[in-house]
This record gives C-alpha cells, structure tokens and sequence, in this order.
C-alpha cells in the first residue's frame, strides 16, 4: 500500500522533447531548389507569352471589335468560373477528409493553373500538388483531390456538352476540313468517355478507385466512404464553372451577333466538350488548337453574316487571350493574398514577443 502511494504521489518525470528542428537544407539542395522554380517560372511565362503573340496576328481585328463592355463582363465570367472550379476543388479535399480554408484554396488552384502554359498537360496538376505540400496537405491527399475533382469534372463538363451535340454532329457531317475532323475526334472522345464517367462518379466505385490509388501510394487507406453529397458538391461546383466559361464565350459572340438563349447553350455546351478535349491534346499548352475548333464549329452558324468561319475562330481565340488574362490576375490576387496573410501572421507573432 504504501509502494502504490508512493507511486501515485511521485513527480512523473519529464517527456523528452520530440519536436527537435529538421535538419537545414545542404547548400546544394537549396540551390537546386531555387533553380527549379526559375526554370518552371520562365517555362510558364515563356509559354504565356508564345500563346499571345502567336494569336495575336489572327484575332486583331477581332479583339479590337469587340466593345469594352463585352471583354470586361467576358473576363469577369472567366475569373467567376475558376473560383468556382477551385470550390470543386476544395470540395474534394473536403470529402476526402481533409480541410483547406477557401484563401489557401484559392493560392492552390489559381497560382497551380499557370502550369498549363508548359507543354504537356501534367504540369498544372504537379504544381497543384507541390503548392498543397506546403499549405500542409499531404501530397496523397493533394493528388487524390486533383484526379477526384479532375474526374467529376469532365462528368459536368460532358454532361452540359450535351447541349451542343446537334450542332457539333451538324459541323462533323461538313466538308470544311479546317475544323470538321477535329470535331469528330472530340465527339468520339465524348461518346467513349461519358459513360465510364457516369459509373465512375458513383460514390462506392470512386472510393474503390481512390482506396487502390492509396494502396499503390503505400498510404493509409480513408476511414469513411466517399459521400453522395461530397460528389454532387463537386459535380455542382464543376458544372457552374464550365456554365461561366460557356457564358464568357456567349459575350463575346453577343458583341458580333445575337445568338440568344440557343446561342447561350450551345456556347456552354460547346466550351464544356472544348475543354474537357483540350486535355487529351498533351503536346499543345492549354489545349492550343483543339479547342478552338470546336468552337469555332458552334459559333460559325451565328456569325454567317457577321464573317462567319473567319469571325467564329477570331472569337475562340479572342476567348483564349482573355483566359491567359484572366489566369495572369486571378493567379496574382490569390498571390497577393497570400502575402497578406504571411504579414498578419508575422505581424501576430511579433506582438507577444515585443510584449
């Protein structure tokens, strides 16, 4: 009795400091480092550029056409719509049991999404990744959200497609080789993928597709199944990013045409199918080319009087100049506050200390 007292009332010894500091980086590693992110820097902006001026010869009488009014609304739509793809985003991470707040989000997606311009499709998901490792997500995790939201997202995207489908099996039945041929791949692609997206979009298939990958990753498997709600958030999240997109395009048809509510669907349903293509072409940065030929193939019957093919393909790339725009501000706002919160942060650290 007295040895248990004893041991109830003894000063438990003190733990052992188990948050030791990592060990610095090697000169070498650092300078590794940094010259990744100039080279990766420089490639993004290397490509930015070349997607510029190699439209700009095409699209100048477009563009200097085009009212104020509709490039502004027309941008406006754009940034909408890839804030919207980042809730989708989030919205994975979300139900794959993980919590990012909407800024860190945010600085994911839209700094990641620069990567596109680097040719070979891959690099805009890396760079999602990498940005993820440092805002505290596992990679794991950052590279399961990206393919979730990825998948669902081309489920949305094929399934507003579907509102432009007369009109592109219209285009693909034509003689006008400049686009007809690209149009019967991209409908091909719609016509085999749809449905492996649909079965795959189910909760209990995805989250047997998402517990594989973990296990070829030697990662911890999910506690919980992926959830009916968490998909149609991200599905949701998805199709009102693709249905912004679709309206940026409708405004800057509605500035040489009128192409009313048919015009309306068909530019959603025709910039869904362009996107979700423009990423089987992995050699061309941002789906160059590609895309525009499928729009170019919704847009030319409304611009038959207005220069039609000519006038539809100054519009698709017009829609191109002003998604590298778009990508360059929403990039730089999400970077912008980024560093905001690293001085608030600072800021709140430094205040104890001072007192």
């Amino acid at each position: 009795m007295v040895e248990t007292a004893t041991r109830k009332t003894a000063p438990a010894a003190a733990p052992a400091p188990t948050d030791a500091p990592p060990a610095p980086a090697s000169p070498l590693r650092r300078w590794l480092s940094l010259g990744v992110r100039v080279v990766v820097i420089v490639a993004i902006a290397a490509g930015m550029v070349w997607s510029v001026v190699s439209q700009w010869p095409q699209v100048r009488s477009t563009w200097l056409g085009l009212a104020w009014q509709s490039v502004a609304l027309s941008v406006l739509a754009a940034l909408l719509g890839m804030v919207a793809n980042t809730m989708a985003w989030r919205a994975a991470v979300g139900d794959l049991e993980h919590r990012v707040s909407v800024t860190a989000a945010l600085r994911i997606c839209l700094v990641g999404q620069l990567g596109k311009y680097i040719p070979g499709s891959v690099w805009a998901y890396v760079l999602q990744v990498e940005l993820s490792r440092r805002a505290g997500l596992p990679r794991a995790r950052a590279f399961l959200a990206t393919l979730v939201s990825l998948g669902l997202g081309v489920t949305a995207a094929l399934g507003l497609g579907l509102l432009s489908l007369p009109a592109l099996r219209e285009a693909a039945a034509g003689d006008d080789s400049t686009y007809a041929d690209s149009v019967r791949v991209a409908l091909w692609i719609v016509a085999v993928l749809f449905p492996i997206a649909l079965v795959c979009a189910l909760p209990r298939v995805l989250t047997a597709l998402v517990q594989l990958t973990l296990k070829v990753l030697r990662r911890p498997p999910l506690e919980h199944r992926l959830t009916w709600p968490g998909v149609l958030r991200v599905v949701g999240w998805s199709a009102l990013g693709y249905g912004l997109f679709g309206v940026h395009l409708w405004l800057l048809a509605n500035a040489q045409a009128a192409p009313g509510m048919e015009g309306l669907l068909r530019s959603v349903g025709s910039f869904a199918i362009a996107m979700t293509v423009g990423m089987f072409a992995f050699l061309s940065p941002s789906g160059l080319g590609v895309r525009e030929a499928v729009l170019v193939a919704a847009l030319a019957p409304f611009l038959e009087g207005n220069g039609g093919v000519g006038a539809a393909m100054g519009i698709a790339l017009a829609s191109r100049l002003i998604f590298t725009i778009a990508d360059v501000a929403a990039a730089g706002l999400a970077a912008l506050s980024g560093l905001r919160q690293l001085r608030r942060e600072g800021g709140a650290q430094a205040s104890p200390a001072a007192g």
